[in-house]
């Protein structure tokens, strides 16, 4: 399979920096290794042509012991739009917005930091899945905003509906701007427009009340075990 970018064997990439004009596209299949050298030292910085830095459609893709360093590009530092993509031993140092997994995505992360997004460090869209484990996740939420929704983000930012799943295992979630973990819950207009895909939900006149948040809070699939959540500016989780 063609390479979106090729480190090279394990002793040829070590202490190597590579600059990529701001756009990173995994292919399918591809696994891309900064090799066995610290992961701070294989860095791969983005330049500030694109809106995006690493953006993931392929079914599986895998990036390891390497760093992220984000410059210019202004959303996400990742973005999974389709598939499964999994970060595993890498540092990500956000200039923009944080690890973003769209509607219908996945995303394993594994003993990784993240960290300097303006919003949340990770944001699962609706419908999307995440396995979090052994993270250090922190100073994230930058973004200085008059919009008290955006100022709560901080750490990992779920939005509601149709309901994510997220697994999270002996994380470090710490120092960020907002809250440790947080939930977007749906407004009225969301439930409107959301009604088909929730094969139940308010009609256009009808009256959102605190029964239905509260089923859609219950549906959430949050799994969460010996994680440390500390030091977050508005609190350690938010539902």
């Amino acid at each position: 399979m063609k390479k979106a970018i090729d480190l090279g064997e394990p002793e040829e990439a070590i202490e190597n920096k590579f600059d990529v004009s701001g756009l990173v596209n995994c292919m399918d299949g591809e696994a891309i290794n900064g090799g066995v050298g610290k992961r701070e030292e294989i860095m791969i910085t983005s330049k500030p042509s694109h809106d995006s830095f690493v953006v993931s459609k392929a079914d599986k893709v895998k990036l390891m012991n390497l760093s992220l360093i984000q410059q210019g590009t202004v959303d996400g530092i990742v973005v999974v739009e389709s598939g499964h993509m999994t970060l595993e031993n890498c540092v990500l140092k956000c200039e923009g917005t944080g690890v973003c997994v769209l509607t219908g995505a996945t995303l394993t992360i594994t003993d990784s930091e993240i960290t300097g997004a303006q919003g949340a460090g990770v944001e699962l869209y609706p419908g999307s899945i995440a396995i979090l484990e052994r993270n250090e996740i922190h100073h994230c939420n930058n973004l200085r905003t008059s919009d008290s929704s955006e100022s709560t983000l901080g750490g990992v930012n779920i939005k509601a509906l149709p309901a994510p799943k997220l697994k999270m295992t002996n994380n470090h979630i710490y120092n960020n701007n907002g809250y440790g973990v947080s939930t977007l819950q749906p407004t009225e207009q969301f439930f409107i427009v959301a009604e088909e895909a929730l094969n139940e939900g308010a009609a256009s006149g009808d009256k959102i009340d605190d029964k239905m948040i509260c089923k859609i809070m219950q549906n959430l699939n949050l799994e969460m075990n010996n994680n440390k959540i500390e030091a977050n500016s508005k609190g350690d989780i938010r539902h």
